[in-house]
């Protein structure tokens, strides 16, 4: 979970044996709240043949206060890093570009 003030991102894999989704679920339900925020949009990707659904809840203005990425298929591993790393998924989606993105964008 990264966090930027009152912004967050989380990203989880659906087949996370370690730390299971329903967690992340409990995450995003606080940070909503913690946002005072009922507004949210869900958007659906494919990244090399994997299907994966990113979740933004927004403040009142609209603005970005969350972002939550679930991967299909995904382990407990970062996704998109490179294949030698340890803990990484190479299938993606690219989590770190995703991350940089959201937090540059606060």
């Amino acid at each position: 979970i990264g966090r930027g003030g009152s912004h967050r991102g989380k990203i989880e894999g659906r087949a996370d044996r370690i730390v299971h989704p329903s967690n992340a679920d409990r995450i995003v339900a606080q940070a909503a709240a913690d946002a005072r925020s009922d507004h949210s949009r869900q958007e659906r990707s494919l990244t090399n043949g994997r299907s994966h659904s990113r979740t933004v809840i927004t403040d009142a203005d609209g603005a970005s206060v969350l972002e939550y990425w679930l991967i299909e298929g995904a382990g407990h591993a970062w996704s998109g890093d490179h294949p030698s790393g340890s803990y990484t998924d190479a299938r993606g989606p690219d989590g770190s570009t995703e991350m940089v993105r959201f937090f540059l964008n606060c």
